[in-house]
C-alpha cells in the first residue's frame, strides 16, 4: 500500500482504507477509483489517499515479493551494476585492465544496503531472471552479495568483508577462458571437456597475479583454491583442510549454492532446501563444517514463515526447524503439523 495526491489519482486505483466522515463511511475501502470517487474526495478535501499495490493481493511471500516496486527498483539496479561488472571483467579479460577494487564495492554497496535482510536479497536473487549471455557476469554478481550477507553472519570486519566480497566477484574469472559451449553443456561433460573446465581454476589466478596486482592473497587463494575440498578430492592441487584458504572455502559453498539456485536455458533453478541437502550431505567430505552450517543455518532461519509446496502438491507454512536436519522443517498448515524429519517421502520442491 502507497500514498497517492488526489491529483496523481488514475482510474482502476483501489482504495487502500476507508474514507470516513466523521465516524461514517462514505466510501469503502477497495473501491475502484473512477470519475465519481475522485469527484467525491475532491469533496471531502483529502489531499491524498491509500492505494492498494499489487503485492497487497498476493497471498505468499515470494509472490509480494515479485510483484512490489521495491523488487522492481532493485531489479533496474541490479541490471546498471551488472553493466558495470560486466565492463570491468571484460576490460580485464580482453585489454588486461586491472580491477579498480573500490568501484567493486561499490557496486555491492549499491544493491546490498546495511538494513537488507537476507531474506530479502534471496528472494531477489531466486526471483531475478538474467538473459542467457549474463550469466557468467550474473553469476559473480551474485555471489559477491551474498558473501556481504555472509560476511555479516560470520562477523567478519570491514577488511575482511571487503576480502570476502571482492572473492566473490573474481574467484571465477578463469571461467571466461572456457568456450560457452562447453562450460553451459546441458549434458554430462566427457572427460576431455571436464579436464579443460578444471583449469579455470589457474587460469583465473594466473591472470590475477599478472594483470591486477592490487588484489591480496586471499582472494587469489579464492580464486585458485574454491574447488578444493576438505578431504584431499578436489583440484587443481588436492590441498586438504587447513591448507585451503577460509575465503576459498566460503566460496566453495556459495558458489555451489549460488549455481544450484540459479536457473538456466535448460533447467529450472532448485529450492533453496534442495541446495541445503546437498550441502549437509557432502558437508564432511567436500565442505568446511562450520562455514557449511553457519550457512545452512542462516538460509533456513531466513525462510521460517515461508509458503512452501512439497512433492505431493501440498503447500504448507515453515513453522519451525530442525537443528540437525536442516533442510527438512516442520511445517504447519490449517489443520496438521507435519516435521518432514519424520516423512522421508516428502521434501520441499518449491517455495511460493
Amino acid at each position: 500500500m502507497y500514498t497517492v495526491a488526489l491529483a496523481e489519482l488514475k482510474d482502476g486505483m483501489i482504495l487502500g482504507d476507508n474514507i470516513t466522515i466523521g465516524e461514517k463511511v462514505v466510501i469503502k475501502k477497495g473501491a475502484k477509483v473512477d470519475s465519481i470517487i475522485r469527484k467525491q474526495l475532491a469533496a471531502y478535501k483529502l489531499i491524498a489517499v491509500n492505494i492498494l499495490e499489487e503485492e497487497d493481493f498476493a497471498e505468499t511471500y515470494y509472490g509480494k515479493v515479485k510483484v512490489s516496486r521495491v523488487f522492481k527498483k532493485f531489479e533496474e539496479d541490479y541490471t546498471a551494476n551488472l553493466m558495470a561488472y560486466k565492463v570491468a571483467v571484460d576490460s580485464f579479460i580482453y585489454k588486461k585492465v586491472p580491477f579498480r577494487i573500490q568501484d567493486l564495492l561499490e557496486i555491492v554497496k549499491n544493491l546490498v544496503h546495511e538494513k537488507m535482510h537476507g531474506r530479502e536479497l534471496f528472494a531477489y536473487l531466486y526471483l531475478h531472471l538474467p538473459s542467457e549471455d549474463q550469466l557468467p557476469y550474473a553469476h559473480g554478481l551474485n555471489v559477491a552479495l551474498i558473501s556481504k550477507i555472509f560476511a555479516r553472519w560470520l562477523g567478519l570486519n570491514e577488511k575482511e568483508t571487503e576480502d570476502l566480497c571482492i572473492s566473490g566477484f573474481l574467484f571465477d574469472l578463469g571461467k571466461y577462458m572456457i568456450p560457452p559451449d562447453i562450460l553451459y553443456k546441458p549434458t554430462k561433460l566427457n572427460r576431455m571437456e571436464y579436464d579443460l573446465v578444471k583449469t579455470h581454476a589457474f587460469h583465473g589466478y594466473y591472470l590475477l597475479d599478472h594483470y591486477s596486482k592490487n588484489v591480496n592473497s586471499h582472494v587469489l587463494n579464492a580464486t585458485l583454491q574454491h574447488h578444493e575440498y576438505t578431504d584431499g578430492s578436489g583440484y587443481p592441487q588436492g590441498l586438504r583442510g587447513s591448507e585451503i584458504d577460509p575465503c576459498a572455502k566460503i566460496m566453495t559453498i556459495l558458489d555451489t549454492y549460488e549455481a544450484m539456485t540459479s536457473a538456466r536455458s535448460y533447467r529450472a533453478a532448485k529450492c533453496p532446501y534442495e541446495v541445503i541437502h546437498i550441502l549437509e550431505h557432502n558437508m564432511l567430505q567436500h565442505y568446511d563444517v562450520h562455514f557449511t552450517q553457519l550457512f545452512a543455518r542462516n538460509i533456513v532461519d531466513e525462510l521460517i514463515g515461508s509458503r512452501v509446496m512439497l512433492n505431493d502438491g501440498t503447500t504448507w507454512e515453515v513453522m519451525m526447524n530442525n537443528g540437525n536436519d536442516l533442510s527438512r522443517p516442520i511445517l504447519r498448515n490449517d489443520n496438521d503439523v507435519l516435521d518432514l524429519s519424520k516423512n522421508r517421502d516428502l521434501s520441499i520442491t518449491g517455495i511460493l
